[in-house]
């Protein structure tokens, strides 16, 4: 039986991030993020970037490629009184959900639809600009990173959390397929798989300065990675980097391996910190 997570995430293809105008149900989306976002990893990341932010009541935030609010909402109740959250991402359906959510837990979040790299905002306009999961998706992220910090008042503090694809695992059984399908994800299917690779050096070259760097080894829920890396199959497949006799054993391998609790999935995460 396929549980009502598994059958939620279903759909989600890693590139659509790039534009998710484009997608006509996005619920899936939301479904995937939500599940992600729980990561104890990830959490222990986040809060990693508020110390190193010294966000406090009274901090003034900009929260990049928000998305639909999860961390909008949660960095809210921490600048209370006297603090500001804005939100801005290209999803216009993101940012209609952000806003309900904002509405319906009572935040004082201006959420608005814009462009990571043009941000619609005066120099030195926040304490901390912050992205998530949002640099690897650009066609330019030194573009973004020189944004956040244009629009960072000097002595604030720039944080971006992003994935390396590199390190996708799964324990996989033919490593051959499992090169191939991982090495696509990677190099064709998400624009900037090795940013991080190269984000200290990036964030340097625009201006920041007293850059730290924290990571942390994500471990998928298993229903979200069977539905995760069954479609970066499908996707590989779809550009003839595997064949449809491959992606059957690809599919029903990773749907053996979920059904008797032996998935095991992750990816690198990296924490970049720096001041203006």
């Amino acid at each position: 039986m396929v549980s009502d997570q598994k059958r939620s995430t279903e759909n989600v293809e890693l590139h659509a991030f790039t534009d998710l105008n484009r997608v006509e149900d996005l619920a899936p989306y939301f479904a995937a993020l939500e599940a992600f976002d729980k990561r104890p990893q990830l959490q222990e990341l986040k809060a990693l970037a508020r110390t190193h932010a010294r966000i406090a009541p009274g901090t003034n935030i900009l929260d990049v490629g928000c998305g639909f609010g999860l961390e909008s909402l949660a960095l809210a109740r921490l600048v209370e009184p006297g603090g500001r959250i804005t939100g801005i991402d290209k999803s216009a359906a993101f940012i209609k959900e952000a806003k309900a959510r904002a509405r319906h837990a009572k935040a004082a979040i201006a959420f608005q639809v814009g462009d990571a790299e043009a941000l619609p905002f005066p120099q030195a306009s926040f304490d901390v600009a912050r992205a998530e999961r949002v640099l690897v998706y650009l066609p330019d992220p030194t573009q973004a990173l020189n944004e956040m910090r244009r629009v960072t008042r000097p002595g604030g503090t720039v944080t971006a959390i992003e994935p390396d694809f590199g390190t996708n695992a799964i324990n996989f059984p033919d490593r051959d397929l499992a090169r191939r399908v991982l090495n696509h994800e990677c190099d064709s299917n998400v624009p900037q798989g090795w940013l991080v690779r190269d984000m200290a050096g990036l964030m340097r070259d625009v201006g920041l300065t007293n850059v730290r760097i924290d990571t942390r080894i994500v471990i998928f829920p298993p229903d979200l990675a069977a539905s995760v890396f069954t479609q970066t199959g499908a996707t590989a497949q779809s550009a003839g980097v595997i064949t449809a006799d491959e992606l059957d054993t690809w599919t029903r391998e990773i749907e053996d391996l979920r059904q008797r609790d032996r998935l095991f999935c992750s990816i690198g995460y990296y924490l970049f910190a720096a001041q203006v």
